[in-house]
């Protein structure tokens, strides 16, 4: 476990966010990006993450960020992962989760905490190419071999399973006779990009309206 600080400093009318990844965490800094404008509605307040050498841990400390590193082999079950996240968000007064290549499924006493307030993106068109062992370059690659004309990204909530929450906002693109995995990748991750904290913020306005 990790630890980089304690903010102490929490914007009461804003949406505390939580953004937890597992990897270099290019749409963590899209949405902590998009946070600092005039007309964001949340601050990301923690980054969560389960590997100790994830690039996400760059972008907290880029941006001064709270981060935290939870590897699961550190605890012995699933009830004290369950209750270090609780335990975490609470401190941090956190009212909105946003998965952000986030590969360990969340435990269903924080979905239950947190009823259709954690979101996650994921690089296709759901529900076609969801589910466990479907994320990056495999989703890519199958959708590329099975001749899609259309591939995207979906925001969706978290549910209990891998991809299966309502669906809250989903964009496509074409798909070229020549893209391979790698390029494909590419033009969705922009998409992401341009989707994901956009979403994110309108779920917190209406949060703050008590919607």
């Amino acid at each position: 476990m990790a630890f980089q600080k304690v903010n102490s400093q929490i914007n009461q009318n804003k949406v505390q966010l939580a953004i937890m990844a597992s990897g270099k965490g290019s749409n963590a800094e899209a949405i902590v990006k998009f946070s600092q404008k005039q007309e964001a509605h949340f601050e990301v307040a923690l980054i969560v993450t389960n590997n100790p050498t994830a690039g996400v841990i760059d972008i907290a400390q880029q941006y001064g960020i709270d981060w935290y590193c939870l590897k699961s082999n550190q605890l012995q079950t699933e009830i004290e992962y369950e209750d270090c996240i609780l335990k975490l968000f609470e401190k941090y007064q956190i009212s909105m989760v946003a998965l952000a290549g986030y590969l360990k499924l969340i435990p269903s006493k924080i979905i239950d905490t947190y009823p259709k307030r954690i979101f996650n993106i994921h690089p296709s068109l759901l529900p076609k190419y969801g589910g466990i062992g479907m994320y990056g370059s495999r989703v890519h690659k199958i959708v590329i071999e099975n001749r899609e004309q259309k591939s995207g990204s979906s925001v969706h909530i978290v549910e209990r399973d891998y991809d299966t929450g309502e669906i809250i906002c989903q964009k496509s693109i074409d798909i070229y006779e020549d893209d391979t995995a790698e390029t494909l990748s590419e033009r969705i991750q922009t998409l992401e990009y341009s989707i994901y904290a956009p979403t994110l913020n309108l779920q917190a306005e209406q949060i703050l309206q008590g919607i």
